[in-house]
């Protein structure tokens, strides 16, 4: 009979120690889940402000929205001298000589308290479009589940809520060829990293 006690305790124990374990993990992923959510339609909301404006979606990236004064002020050019150290929330981004250039694309968005990193170019086989890059490495929740965070992204929200075509291969950004701005698709669909195209 204490066997058996014994063995009821160390099996409720051991399922106590599962729970408490991996429950945290489920709310995390949920709570970054959400937030991609909202950094998904905060940036389609910048282009929708951008093309209201009267702005060329061939032109679209993160610097033309910055120099538009699209971005709000608490996303700022990195070399920004007002800028504080660990306020950066705009990485890459190139200086005015570079407008007009290959370069401009190259700017990447980073918002305040967020480890993913966000890039935005036109797309160049429809003006009516634009594409984004997502790479969500850095962050280790998402990359922890990078499989499942890449393809619950891309078909919730890029798919269904902003009726747009996801990439799963999507991971880097190709300046090979000026003027044809693109995203390489030579990843995996559980490398952290997506491309959406969106139409407008």
């Amino acid at each position: 009979m204490p066997y058996i006690v014994s063995s009821i305790i160390a099996a409720v124990a051991a399922l106590v120690i599962l729970l408490t374990r991996y429950e945290p993990d489920d709310s995390s992923i949920k709570i970054e889940l959400e937030r991609m959510r909202s950094m998904i339609l905060v940036i389609d909301g910048f282009v929708d402000t951008y093309i209201q404006s009267g702005g060329d979606m061939s032109e679209i990236n993160f610097q033309k929205l910055e120099e538009d004064g699209i971005l709000p002020e608490n996303i700022k050019r990195e070399d920004d001298p007002k800028l504080e150290d660990g306020d950066g929330v705009v990485s890459n981004l190139t200086s005015e000589e570079d407008e007009g250039t290959a370069e401009e694309f190259k700017s990447n968005l980073v918002f305040p308290k967020s480890e993913v990193i966000w890039q935005l170019i036109p797309n160049t086989k429809d003006n009516t479009s634009y594409k984004i890059l997502v790479d969500m490495k850095k962050n280790p929740i998402l990359n922890s589940r990078a499989g499942f965070t890449e393809s619950f992204l891309g078909k919730e929200y890029c798919e269904k809520a902003l009726f747009g075509k996801f990439i799963s291969k999507g991971n880097s950004y190709d300046d090979s060829i000026e003027g044809k701005e693109t995203f390489t698709e030579t990843g995996t669909n559980k490398d952290a990293k997506f491309v959406c195209i969106v139409y407008k």
